[in-house]
């Protein structure tokens, strides 16, 4: 196999990029460059609906890469890529490639699936808890230097949390909610009935069990990949069937959810709070109502991203490099057969 070349579109380090360039089984590695990042956030914030085609001039780049490291990939860009052998999505869903026809070329794509589990099930708990304890209550007595009781907090213990998507981060959330003592619901797809004290959780359910999880649980954790099947899978039917003390998790993808409909929900509600980390738009309009509502909890899409997330992307990235070029068998390798 002649050295490959690798085409980086998102804004890794440079030191990096230099270490890559060491690699004496390395063609070249080079980045995008910087004024053509933008297309690639608007593709990784904004989802694949935001670009219908790329510019033209981005062509070349991609003409000389036999791997690419992406966020997302603009539509048809499938084009551009004669040399293409392998696409390493810089992240733990593909849904920011739907419409590259990288995938349906049966061009290799793998991701970075459970490079983030831990920090956004960390993330995660964190907003069960200060929703349960009312944090931001006591955080806005603190700012205006007043000491004053806040509403009614409550305790994890006891409470139920109902999982949609038992993936690498449904199951951290499980592990976690368990050592608080909670009972702990899970939506798995490929569950084809309800069974009981399986896999990390009390009661691992079929998609078709959606209902009979809102309904019984306190906290509701949105942590599946989006895709035609998805999206909007939470709306307004979903909404009023749940608790009026229940919260809403969603570190999955903002589409996953009804909006509008989640807005009216908290305004008049049907639920009791909501943590958000990610939003249909993004980054989130300035003139949302979530903005200012006092039971939303708000972080910008940052769950997963910590200090130590780089270092394991870059292991992963590192050690299926090492397969390639060896002619094995890839790991993290999405179906294409059912890959969004």
């Amino acid at each position: 196999m002649d050295k490959p070349n690798i085409l980086i579109t998102s804004p890794m380090g440079r030191e990096y990029v230099a270490k890559l360039n060491t690699d004496p089984r390395v063609g070249r590695a080079q980045q995008l460059p910087r004024e053509q990042w933008s297309l690639f956030r608007q593709v990784y914030e904004s989802g694949p609906k935001a670009v219908a085609t790329g510019p033209r001039e981005m062509a070349p780049f991609f003409a000389e890469a036999d791997i690419i490291i992406c966020m997302g990939m603009p539509h048809g860009s499938v084009k551009w890529t004669p040399r293409l052998k392998w696409v390493q999505a810089w992240s733990a869903g593909v849904d920011h490639m739907q419409g590259s026809g990288i995938i349906e070329a049966g061009i290799p794509v793998t991701t970075l699936a459970g490079a983030n589990a831990a920090p956004v099930a960390e993330h995660a708990l964190m907003m069960m808890l200060m929703l349960a304890k009312n944090m931001k209550g006591f955080m806005e007595n603190a700012r205006s230097h007043t000491w004053r009781p806040t509403p009614e907090v409550d305790e994890l213990g006891g409470r139920t949390v109902g999982i949609v998507g038992l993936g690498a981060i449904g199951r951290h959330v499980a592990n976690l909610s368990r050592a608080f003592d909670m009972r702990v619901l899970a939506i798995r797809r490929s569950a084809a009935s309800r069974q009981r004290d399986t896999q990390g959780v009390d009661e691992l359910l079929p998609p078709a069990d959606l209902p009979y999880l809102l309904k019984e649980s306190d906290f509701i954790l949105l942590s599946l990949p989006l895709s035609k099947e998805t999206e909007k899978l939470i709306g307004e039917g979903e909404l009023r069937s749940m608790k009026r003390t229940a919260h809403l998790i969603n570190v999955a993808r903002g589409e996953v959810v009804d909006e509008p409909a989640l807005i009216q929900a908290l305004k008049e509600g049907w639920i009791a709070g909501a943590g958000l980390d990610v939003f249909t738009t993004e980054p989130l309009e300035p003139e949302s109502p979530l903005w200012d509502m006092p039971n939303v909890l708000m972080t910008s899409h940052r769950a997963g991203r910590t200090l130590r997330l780089e270092e394991r992307q870059a292991r992963m990235f590192e050690g299926n490099l090492d397969r390639f070029l060896a002619g094995q068998p890839l790991l993290y390798q999405v179906d294409p057969h059912n890959p969004y």
